[in-house]
């Protein structure tokens, strides 16, 4: 694997992403129900609000309400006329004309205009007006009040002005009944005439100010009263539903992703891609809906010849052939990062296909500690390479054809020895496989799975090429980026993978692309045949 360290890994796209979500549709329904059904369990539960309003036009105080100065309020007034509703001192008042405690005011203007919306809530709509209505008379009544009181005030500053004045004209009209003095008389004449023209203006003032109190209006008057309503204000059910289902949705497709994210598991052909940086993937097999005892050996080769499964075997094997034109393999090792991958299944059914294609091919099971590969072809497992090994046994008895399938031989794995690492390292096994190769044109070598024992890692010296298999839906990333990774450590001829249990979306897509649709070159690919049919795949050892 050495030639994929510097390949990119494929990140999941779009389509991955609505897989993932598919394939979660559970988890994002059930988070979809519960956020509809809490809502719509806390909404029976509210208790019902009413809202009611009473549009106000604001006004500016000391002029008639009908002149046009009374709209001419600036924005700073405004915002001090709608502050000064919400006050303290005016939900004291509205308090006292409900006879209890104001609920809460909302003021809004509307738009541009002087006119604002005084809104309450409350679980009584008549309550809800008569609160609203009871805010603006409130207000009116308080800055009408406010008002006058300041006119009054000013009022009767100015009269005791005029008094003052009185006073000081009786006091000069004193002075100039008793004098005889022409001159005298003038002056006195002329300061009693400065006294009246000031009291005169001064009573010009005060007839002002009693007729701009008469005639004023307060800050504010009634557009429209509010009245009781039937429609509650809330709960809204239909929004809140609404809503929670949005939400609901959102959350359950943001749990889906997390989880999809968090679960390591190999799903997909970009995944596997992904975890082997790049390493081709050389066949996509489909799981075997026929095979329903899985713990029972099943040649799909032989059962269905013509089913989407024995294609999937047949693009591997043209994959294989593809890789052999300019560096060819007479040994291919096939393994995986643990058990129950599928890679005796693939190494069983592949050397099936080999072999129907014409080519001599020997089916080695060097797997020493959970052998399989007689079971497939109803073999006995008493004397194999275990045998062959330590010279109880010659080759040539060891082999076993297999019956309905002339070009295939068969190698059990024999008895399983104390030390199988050990014995696959060894100078006698290399000779023995050299001398397999040299009557085959393949030897597939079923072996250990790489992570549990090293098995797997040994064997590896002895072979042109290794196939990584890797089980859609069960094998982690985690164990997949090791097992390549210890085979490139090692030098390990690993040409690919096979993604086992390939999902429908794989497998059905490369189908409709056609047959050898693997277009690899030299070490790097293959071809693939593919034909539409029932979802196929295994999972065994």
């Amino acid at each position: 694997m050495s030639d994929t360290g510097t390949g990119s890994p494929q990140l999941p796209n779009f389509l991955d992403s609505a897989r993932t979500l598919w394939r979660r549709k559970l988890l994002i329904l059930l988070v979809l129900v519960v956020a509809v059904a809490a809502t719509f369990g806390l909404d029976r539960t509210r208790h019902k609000e009413y809202q009611s309003t009473a549009s106000v036009y604001f006004l500016a105080q000391g002029v008639n309400s009908t002149a046009v100065d009374a709209t001419s309020l600036s924005t700073q007034q405004l915002s001090t006329d709608v502050a000064l509703v919400q006050s303290t001192p005016v939900r004291v008042a509205a308090s006292k004309i409900l006879g209890r405690v104001a609920p809460t005011l909302d003021v809004q203007l509307l738009g541009s205009t002087q006119v604002a919306d005084l809104t309450v809530q409350s679980t009584s709509p008549a309550f809800a007006a008569r609160a609203a209505n009871a805010y603006a008379q409130a207000y009116i009544e308080r800055t009408r009040k406010q008002f006058v009181d300041a006119q009054l005030a000013s009022e009767a500053a100015v009269q005791s002005q005029i008094n003052t004045l009185q006073t000081q004209i009786n006091a000069v009209q004193a002075q100039l009944s008793q004098t005889a003095s022409n001159s005298t008389q003038t002056a006195l004449q002329a300061q009693l005439t400065g006294l009246y023209q000031q009291q005169s203006a001064l009573k010009t003032q005060l007839s002002q100010l009693q007729l701009t109190t008469a005639q004023s209006s307060a800050g504010a008057q009634v557009v429209q009263a509010a009245v009781p309503t039937t429609t509650p204000s809330s709960p809204k059910t239909v929004r809140d539903l609404g809503i929670a289902g949005v939400a609901g949705l959102l959350v359950g497709c943001g749990f889906a992703l997390l989880r999809d994210n968090l679960d390591d598991r190999i799903r997909s052909k970009v995944h596997l891609e992904s975890a082997t940086r790049g390493l081709p993937v050389l066949g996509l097999i489909p799981r075997v809906s026929g095979w329903r005892d899985h713990k029972a050996p099943y040649l799909v080769g032989r059962e269905l010849p013509n089913s989407p499964p024995a294609e999937a075997y047949r693009g591997l094997r043209t994959s294989i052939q593809f890789m052999s034109v300019d560096d060819p393999i007479k040994t291919l090792q096939i393994t995986s990062p643990s058990a129950r991958d599928g890679k005796t299944t693939t190494s069983a059914n592949f050397a099936w296909i080999m072999a129907e294609s014409g080519q001599r091919v020997v089916l080695i099971s060097c797997d020493l500690r959970r052998p399989r590969v007689h079971e497939f072809f109803g073999l006995s497992n008493s004397v194999g390479f275990v045998s062959v090994l330590l010279g109880t046994a010659e080759l040539a008895d060891a082999l076993v054809a297999v019956e309905d399938q002339p070009n295939l031989l068969v190698l059990p794995s024999g008895p399983i020895p104390p030390n199988p690492s050990e014995l696959l390292s060894s100078r006698k096994t290399k000779q023995l496989l050299a001398e397999i190769s040299a009557m085959a044109d393949i030897v597939i070598l079923d072996s250990a799975p790489l992570l549990p024992v090293t098995d797997g890692a040994v064997l590896s010296a002895h072979a042109d090429a290794v196939l990584l298999v890797v089980a859609a839906e069960r094998s982690r990333r985690r164990d997949v980026l090791r097992a390549a990774e210890m085979m490139d450590q090692i030098n390990a001829p690993i040409i690919g993978t096979v993604l086992n249990q390939a999902p429908e979306a794989d497998s059905d897509a490369n189908y409709k692309r056609g047959y050898y649709n693997y277009g690899y070159s030299s070490r790097t690919g293959g071809g693939s045949k593919r034909e539409r049919g029932r979802h196929v795949s295994d999972e065994e050892e």
